[in-house]
């Protein structure tokens, strides 16, 4: 993808999350029914040292302080907005634009690293290629990398969501395959750019980076199957 329409892409969602931070947060207070069926996958150390790719609203550090009996907790985010309503974790909270090279430059490592419901706002393939390579740099040996990523074209509510690029200014043949723009119409209307990252996506993404993957199972949503789950480990 030209880089030009990746950084159209990069500000349209970070205009999203500015101006519906708030709705958007407060549709995301509890946790997903999928975080449940992660416990079992996690590494049996204390403190358990947690990277949360695209924390958010710290929603799932929430999760983690009521199951895990010690960890240190690490946030990153491109939203100031969005992690300022994290105050109920204790941790460190970094801005970082994700769409960039080195985006987890002096971050350490770690035992358990979370990218959810993240790497599918990733404009460009080769950019979500790199920074799953820069996750599995950051993951200490025995360490775990867990994916969530959204199943939207699985779900006719979800379908209903799609609008068509020209409503941004752009043309379908200037984005990827498996490029989509959705709505959000929750306390206000928004755009938000989606990449659809489903098993066979995964897969692929998972041997270049040097992954190999554990499990996939679906969750989440009305129907219980929104999300795909993905844990994994270093190859």
């Amino acid at each position: 993808m030209d880089d030009t329409i990746v950084r159209r892409l990069v500000e349209l969602n970070a205009q999203f999350y500015e101006q519906l931070a708030d709705p958007f947060s407060a549709s995301r207070a509890g946790p997903q029914p999928g975080y449940e069926q992660l416990l079992a996958y996690l590494p049996s150390v204390e403190p358990l040292d947690v990277l949360d790719v695209g924390c958010g609203n710290g929603r799932f550090g929430r999760f983690l302080v009521e199951r895990v009996a010690s960890m240190n907790y690490t946030g990153i985010d491109f939203s100031d907005r969005l992690m300022s309503t994290a105050d109920f974790v204790a941790g460190n909270f970094y801005r970082r634009d994700l769409s960039l090279s080195a985006a987890l430059s002096g971050l350490g490592a770690y035992d358990l690293i979370v990218c959810l419901s993240t790497l599918q706002h990733i404009p460009g393939y080769t950019n979500r290629e790199r920074l799953l390579r820069e996750m599995r740099d950051h993951l200490r040996p025995h360490g775990r990398l867990v994916l969530a990523n959204w199943q939207f074209l699985d779900n006719p509510r979800q379908r209903r969501k799609l609008r068509p690029w020209p409503e941004i200014g752009l043309q379908e043949n200037q984005v990827e395959q498996g490029d989509y723009l959705l709505s959000w119409q929750k306390g206000g209307f928004g755009l938000r750019y989606v990449a659809l990252i489903d098993e066979g996506a995964t897969q692929s993404l998972a041997q270049f980076a040097g992954f190999r993957i554990i499990i996939n199972f679906r969750s989440d949503g009305r129907e219980g199957d929104l999300n795909l789950y993905t844990i994994l480990a270093s190859e």
